[in-house]
């Protein structure tokens, strides 16, 4: 017979189960260094739940009793929230010392201290783990620490949602979240793991209850951890080590696990089924040591606290509880779903080396995961959502533009073109309106600028011209909206020598549209570089694409479109340069001499500051990643925008404009804004500055063992992380295909390997393998492998794998580059 998991018949369930128990001793045996944890029925057999219980990320293997089924294993990770105390952070300098500094401490000591700097840049290039040593691990997700038992860290109801992870499924319209305690943060009705689980198991056992306010005194919440069972499945782990409690003459240690497995596929449902499974085990060393033993049995939960009980069966009928086949056949559904899910996507493959100093298979998890966590975060399927409930699932959010544009592209640059597809003909069709605008509160000119290209990269990337033909009409709409609003710059500000001449007046942030439509003609709206330098780029990439289409498909409309884009195109970029040339200050700073303002308004005449510091130069953590994305500047404007938000803000802030090379508002390292800073980064080839930045997103911006993106996090990790946001969880999987393929805006070089670490090319590394990576000529692959020589030295052997479509007329303009950085000699080269 066969199971289905989730809402197969509790009866047949408990049938299944009983003829599993009466088989047990015929069950399939378990591998070496595992325990059979409990045995179960799916997909037609029984099945053993086989587990290394001697240490914590100890992983899961499921073993048939049929021959012809294969094992299925399914490795679980163990990342504690405080590994180490904070005293071994900060890179020496101190925290309070780092924390006080209103500059980029630790990102000036990643760069400039090491044993050997780069030749061309002078510069460290740093590794993953020197840059994961500036910072401790994000601990705290705001909401009530105080909270324990059955008073919980989040709620629905409170305006800080406390929310840390959540796990889900595509069709689902809600996910399932959790705080750092792992509470219910949506209050649902899971089963609560501390005021019922804990304490009636603990009841059950014999052992006195835990009252409302004794929880501080049973568990060690500050050596809390997470992680991921059987990822890229979203299956959450989270681990609550208990404290020794005085009943007990016990000397060992125990701790309790929760995981959390989400029903794959909700089917239509909006709401979203979860299975738990609680386990306490019990050490024979401190702190987990082993040897370790399970105590007692796994309990398990479908979705809600009444479908199980550790004390009572007067909830449910004994033979419908929650059992073992239903979650564990759950955990097989999970797998084979994101298994077919992931292979339909066609996506690119890595397989990097696992060095010392930079992990690449754990980057390479990390990107992809951050994948799947960016499909279960969208509304039933396609419709966007800037994060979860509560927090920012809320649907006044749902428009929100960063949240479209950082999914398109890490889509496409990682190949998954039917997630592409699907995500840019959702916008099109729901959240671009007939007259070009967008559904959303307030305009985001930069972000609009920013779908142009998007709309031409898909073309270029998939081949496919019917999507923007079907939606024509409205990206026609949308450009000419931006076009009339160049048409009124030219027009308001005539005289060439004003820096707004030509410059795009409007907003760059939708949360600022309040100040103006209460205050119209109080407050002027700015002339942002980042707002204009994206619309030029938008209508330079866009153009050149609806040119190409309109001659093949006969499309007189669609070339006519064209035109105008590609004429209006030059004349921005004119406008752009001619207002720099302006509006660039000085300053008395020498590790910054110059300021690339934010905008071409004029100095505000009110403000007492210094003229860098009245023009913009500062504070702008969304503006400046944002031109740079726009690839519209030269080197030397790029150089001077990182050194004055790295170097530059001596007393005119209150608070840091960059940490480890990102930028954020309060002093934090922001998630939505990043993505323009790396890129620009990339194409003057910054390449150290760019790695510090991506390791700094990837060590500090995410959750160590949920990999959550928070909208922005502070380096003083007592302050707690803002809620998850949909739009900064693409940072990983964009930035490792970038780091290894990646295409100049002007030249179209195409380069291959322009920022892959030193590290990965010694001797003795494994290589570095990249398979179907897109771009806009066909897919690419290489590999590159390091080998010592009997001289002593040795020989990088690199194999590249190119379409037809690489040679002749169709192949990429400025050529195909492929960069192999020497091997540091001696010292640790920045790590």
């Amino acid at each position: 017979c066969s199971l289905s998991p989730g809402r197969a018949s509790g009866l047949m369930f408990s049938l299944l189960l009983r003829l599993v128990l009466a088989r047990a001793s015929g069950a399939a045996a378990c591998p070496s260094g595992t325990t059979r944890v409990d045995t179960f029925a799916a997909e037609g057999t029984l099945w053993s739940a086989c587990e290394d219980l001697q240490t914590p990320g100890g992983g899961l293997t499921l073993v048939p009793a049929a021959d012809g089924v294969e094992a299925v294993h399914l490795p679980k990770t163990y990342e504690p929230y405080a590994p180490k105390p904070d005293s071994e952070y900060y890179l020496g300098l101190g925290k309070r010392r780092v924390l006080d500094a209103k500059w980029d401490m630790l990102g000036d000591a990643l760069l400039h201290s090491c044993d050997g700097a780069t030749r061309t840049s002078g510069l460290c290039e740093v590794t993953w783990a020197r840059v994961e040593s500036a910072i401790p691990v994000m601990r705290y997700s705001r909401g009530n620490r105080q909270a324990s038992g059955n008073n919980m860290m989040c709620s629905p109801y409170s305006p800080e949602s406390g929310v840390r992870t959540f796990t889900g499924s595509r069709s689902a319209s809600v996910d399932a979240t959790f705080s750092d305690h792992a509470d219910d943060c949506t209050d649902n009705g899971f089963p609560r793991p501390q005021g019922y689980v804990m304490n009636l198991t603990a009841i059950a056992n014999g052992e006195p209850p835990i009252p409302p306010d004794g929880w501080f005194k049973y568990v060690n919440f500050s050596a809390m951890a997470e992680g991921l069972l059987g990822q890229p499945s979203p299956n959450l782990v989270f681990y609550f080590p208990l404290l020794p409690q005085n009943f007990s003459a016990y000397g060992g240690s125990r701790y309790w696990t929760m995981v959390a497995s989400p029903r794959p596929d909700m089917q239509g449902g909006r709401e979203q089924d979860v299975w738990f499974r609680f386990q306490q085990l019990r050490c024979s060393g401190a702190r987990l040591a082993p040897p370790c033993e399970l105590v007692g049995t796994p309990q398990y939960y479908d979705t809600y606290w009444f479908s199980n009980s550790p004390i009572t069966d007067r909830w449910i009928r004994p033979e419908l509880k929650a059992n073992a086949s239903g979650f564990y056949g759950n955990l097989l559904a999970v797998k084979r779903y994101w298994d077919r899910e992931l292979a339909a996507e066609g996506m690119m493959a890595l397989s990097l080396p696992d060095t010392a100093g930079t992990n690449g298979s754990w980057l390479t998890d990390q990107a992809l995961f951050s994948m799947v966590r960016s499909m279960i975060s969208r509304d039933d399927t396609w419709h966007p959502r800037y994060g979860v409930l509560p927090g920012y699932g809320v649907s006044l959010q749902d428009g929100f533009q960063d949240t479209f544009t950082s999914t398109a592209t890490a889509a496409l640059e990682w190949g998954m073109f039917p997630y592409a597809r699907g995500v840019i003909d959702n916008w099109l069709r729901y959240y671009t309106r007939d007259n070009g605008m967008i559904t959303y509160r307030a305009e985001e000119l930069a972000q609009s600028g920013r779908m142009l290209t998007i709309y031409a990269l898909y073309r270029d990337y998939t081949g496919d011209a019917q999507l923007l033909l079907h939606h024509f009409g409205r990206i026609r709409a949308h450009a000419q909206w931006l076009l009339y609003r160049f048409g009124n710059a030219l027009r308001n500000f005539p005289d060439p020598s004003d820096p707004r001449h030509g410059i795009i007046a409007g907003g760059d942030e939708g949360d600022t549209f309040v100040a103006f439509y209460e205050r119209w003609g109080d407050q002027p709206q700015g002339h942002k570089y980042s707002c204009h330098a994206n619309v030029y780029r938008g209508f330079l990439d866009l153009g050149r694409v609806l040119r190409e289409i309109g001659e093949e498909s006969g499309r007189e409309d669609v070339a006519a479109h064209a035109s105008e884009l590609l004429a209006a195109a030059p004349k921005m970029l004119a406008a752009l340069e001619a207002s720099l040339a302006k509006t660039v200050v000085p300053t008395s700073n020498p590790r910054a001499p110059r300021c690339v303002p934010t905008g071409a308004d004029p100095l505000d005449a009110v403000d007492p500051g210094p003229p860098h510091a009245r023009q913009g130069c500062l504070g702008d953590f969304r503006g400046y990643p944002e031109l740079m994305y726009s690839g519209a500047l030269t080197a030397e404007l790029a150089d001077d925008l990182f050194n004055h938000l790295m170097y530059g803000n001596a007393s005119a802030l209150s608070t840091r404009p960059m940490t480890l090379g990102c930028t954020g508002y309060n002093a934090k390292q922001s998630t939505y804004t990043a993505y323009g800073m790396a890129y620009g980064l990339l194409v003057y080839d910054m390449v150290e500055r760019f790695l510090l930045h991506y390791f700094g997103m990837s060590a500090h911006t995410y959750t160590r063992g949920s990999w959550t993106t928070p909208e922005a996090t502070h380096p003083d990790r007592d302050i707690g992380s803002t809620d998850y946001v949909a739009a900064g969880v693409h940072t990983a999987p964009t930035y490792l295909k970038w780091m290894h393929v990646f295409e100049e805006p002007d030249s179209r070089t195409v380069w291959l390997g322009k920022a892959v670490p030193r590290e990965w090319l010694t001797p003795g590394a494994a290589p570095v393998v990249v398979r179907s990576s897109p771009t806009r000529y066909g897919r690419v692959g290489f590999t590159l492998r390091a080998a010592a020589t009997a001289a002593g030295g040795y020989t990088v052997f690199a194999n590249v794998s190119l379409p037809g479509s690489y040679v002749g007329a169709r192949g990429p303009p400025g050529g195909l580059r492929l960069r192999l950085g020497a091997p540091r000699r001696g010292g640790r080269g920045g790590g």
